[in-house]
Formats: structure tokens, sequence, C-alpha cells
């Protein structure tokens, strides 16, 4: 049987409708001008305030919901009124109910219910819609005994496993410049045993993204890399339903979705997939065509760390970072009751030596607000309030939403003592003055 796979179509966001799409003649299937004008008429469907979103959206720049306690109680109340409504009626409820008489504390858990709230923007019917579905899509790919818990990699079978290490699906571990994690897919390197392994994996590794907080409201950017051969025999549009279950059942918000790709037979799938796409999707599809540079300096002008795409400009796929990542997962799901940290946010401090950290931009952030203290001060009088300073940086940071963390010994993201932070930051700041203080001197003797 042949692997089932339609490369941009098995990561699928945005269809509205069940329907099967009308596809085009076969000499236009994969045209520039098509697919062009299928993102075309998306953007002129939309108002101008709807158009306005989707750029902001896409290059980072939009507005966070503020979620004031009244809107969260207001929301998660009509959320619970909806349901009740629809959960005997809506064609797709037999999960949610079954999981209900199951175990209602899991069903009717605030903190579940808040995903969904944020992945549509706190739209009540589009909410509860997605949230019937969630508990279906999690039936359908793993069974009833499974429906009431949070999916780990414990649930996955031997298979499953080896399609998620095989890599052509990774989280990477940097953000992007809006602080969104990134998605990547790379359908040429697909490996798995039967469709389900995959599918399985997918959900997973969506569903892991959603431990951030900071990733349901600001949602997720998803790249689609096909730079190589287009082998057409590993498409098949079978794929495409199974898929479209995962996009409209789990809570995450798609920004946008880059499609990376040098050979001019790839559009074929990329036209395939824009006739599934929602009107809304479409208007976030961008197409990168050229080589591994050229898509990499086409993708950093929408704030992709690119020096983080798992693929070397040989074409060499990188599983070591995907790898690592696998290992903190089951490491953190061990830990039960603390908190899941998947990929640190642009706000966060991180404690540690090398480049990686150097460039961090919470600790380029942090060293910048210790050269401003110094400019207002002059070295030799900070001694006295050097506490009163140190604490002045770590209420910046936080204030912004940062956190300071450190990597465990067995390489799990964990916050840093009170303690510890001021131990830390009381060193670099003390580098700092050092730092001035010999400049100072060094001036003097000129």
């Amino acid at each position: 049987m042949p692997e089932e796979f339609v490369g941009g179509c098995t990561f699928n966001f945005g269809p509205t409708t069940e329907r099967k799409p009308n596809m085009v003649e076969s000499n236009d299937i994969g045209s520039d001008d098509k697919i062009d004008s299928l993102i075309a008429n998306a953007l002129n469907q939309l108002s101008l305030d709807e158009r306005e979103t989707v750029y902001y959206e896409m290059h980072g720049v939009d507005e966070i919901v503020q979620e004031t306690p009244d809107l969260v109680e207001t929301s998660l109340n009509r959320l619970e009124f909806e349901l009740e409504r629809i959960k005997h009626t809506h064609r797709k409820a037999i999960a949610y109910r079954m999981a209900e008489e199951m175990s209602p504390d899991y069903v009717h858990d605030q903190t579940l219910r808040m995903k969904f709230l944020r992945s549509e923007k706190f739209d009540i019917q589009k909410t509860s819609e997605r949230f019937i579905r969630y508990f279906d899509c999690k039936l359908l790919f793993f069974g009833k005994e499974k429906l009431c818990k949070d999916i780990t990699l414990q649930d996955l079978d031997k298979d499953d496993l080896k399609s998620l290490k095989a890599g052509y699906m990774q989280i990477l571990p940097i953000r992007d410049r809006a602080g969104r994690p990134v998605f990547i897919a790379l359908p040429q390197r697909q490996t798995f045993k039967t469709p389900m392994n995959k599918y399985r994996s997918l959900f997973y590794l969506c569903e892991t993204m959603l431990d951030d907080v900071e990733t349901q409201r600001r949602g997720i950017t998803f790249v689609v890399y096909n730079v190589g051969n287009f082998v057409k025999e590993k498409y098949d549009s079978n794929a495409m339903e199974h898929t479209i279950t995962i996009q409209k059942s789990l809570p995450f918000k798609p920004c946008s979705l880059h499609y990376c790709f040098n050979d001019s037979g790839f559009r074929f799938v990329i036209n395939i997939a824009m006739h599934f796409f929602g009107e809304d999707f479409r208007s976030r599809v961008k197409l990168h065509f050229g080589t591994h540079l050229e898509c990499s300096y086409s993708l950093m002008t929408f704030g992709c760390p690119v020096h983080s795409l798992p693929v070397s400009i040989d074409g060499d796929l990188k599983r070591k970072a995907h790898l690592e990542f696998i290992r903190m997962r089951y490491q953190q799901e061990m830990r039960l009751g603390l908190p899941r940290i998947v990929v640190p946010t642009l706000n966060d401090v991180l404690f540690g030596r090398g480049k990686p950290y150097r460039q961090h931009v919470a600790n380029i952030k942090l060293h910048a607000m210790m050269e401003a203290e110094l400019k207002h001060e002059q070295a030799s009088s900070l001694k006295g309030k050097r506490l009163l300073t140190i604490e002045k940086l770590m209420d910046g940071i936080r204030n912004g939403g940062g956190r300071f963390l450190q990597q465990d010994d067995v390489g799990c993201w964990v916050e840093v003592d009170e303690k510890a932070v001021q131990e830390k930051v009381g060193r670099a700041f003390r580098t700092h003055v050092r730092s001035a203080s010999s400049g100072l001197k060094q001036l003097q003797k000129v």
C-alpha cells in the first residue's frame, strides 16, 4: 500500500465545509495564475478590517485579546450554556456526551476550555463547535480509554513513536519574532507504517504546543518545507479527511502557512490544498520558491528562526534537537503537577553558557537594562544600593511577562528559585560594573 501524504495538505488549516473540493483541469492544476487567483479571491472576500487582521497576524504585530476576569467568567458561562444547548443535537457530540459521563471534571475543566476560547478569540459558537469535534477526533484516533486524559508519549504505540522520531514533523526549539512556536513539516522525509501512525503523531505534537498559554494566545506559525526533488507518487489526496479532522478539532490558532519548494511540480499539491482551505486561511498562505538559501531569506522576512530549520543547506535532515525535545517531553510528562515549558518565550531569560543564550532576546534585553542602570549611576555609587538595582532588573523582566529559566539535569526547562535568580543576575551585574570601572580607568590614563 503506498504511503499516504498530501504535502501541504497533510497540514491543512482553515477548511470551513465538509464537501469535496472542485478540482480544476489537470493542465491548470499547478499553474501560478491559478494559485495566485485563489489567494487574491480569498483576500477579496475579507473586509478591510479582516485583511488588516490577517496581515498583522502573519507578521506578528497583532493585538492579543485582553483576558479580563469579567471576560473570562462571562465566556466560560456562555460556553457552558452553548454546549448544553447543542450536545444532544450536534451530529458529532456522541463522544462529548460519552466523555462527560466518564469524567465530568475533565470535560468541565476551565483550563481545558480556555484553550479553545483562546483559539477562536472568544467566539462562543466557533469554540463550542471545536470543543465538540475535539472529543470526536480523540475517540477516532485513541479510543474510548484515552478520551478523558491529555495525550502523552505513553499513549503512542511503537509504530507511532517510530513515526514521531523520524523527524519529518518538528517543533523548532526557538520561537519566531512574534513569540509563536514554529511547526515544520518535511513531506519528502515522511516515514510511517500506517497513516494512522502519522495522524496520532501529528495530533500529539500539535497538542503538545498548546501546553503553553503564550502559544494559546498568540497562535502558531506553520512551515511546509519541500525543497528537493518532488515525487508526486508520495502524495495521496485520501489522506485529507483525517488531517482536516485534526485541524478542525484541536484548539490551535494558525497564523500563517509557508510553503517552501524548488520544484514547480509541487504546485500540484499546493493547488489541491488551496481548494480545501477556507477563505480566511487561504489569505494566510505564502509561497516561497527557490533554493534552500532563497527560501530561508524569504522566511526571515516573516520572523522565522531560519538558523533552527532542521535541514542543512545540502538537504540533510537534522534530528538532534527533535530527539532531545522528545526526551525532554518524556521527563516532563513523568513529573505530574509540574508546569510543562515546551519552548521558552522571547520574554524569558535563559541561564546557561554559549552563543544561543547570549543571543536570546530576553537575555539581550536584560544586559541592555544593566547598561542603562550604569549610565544613570556612576559605578562607584552603586555599591550601597546594588541589591535594589538587582531587584529592579528582575522586576523589569517579570513585568514584561518573562521568567528566569534554566535546564535541569535531564534537559527540562524549569523556573529558577528567587535566591538563585538574585545570585545569577547579581553576578552578571557585577561583571558589568567591573567592565565599566575598568573602561573608565583606561580613559583617565589617556
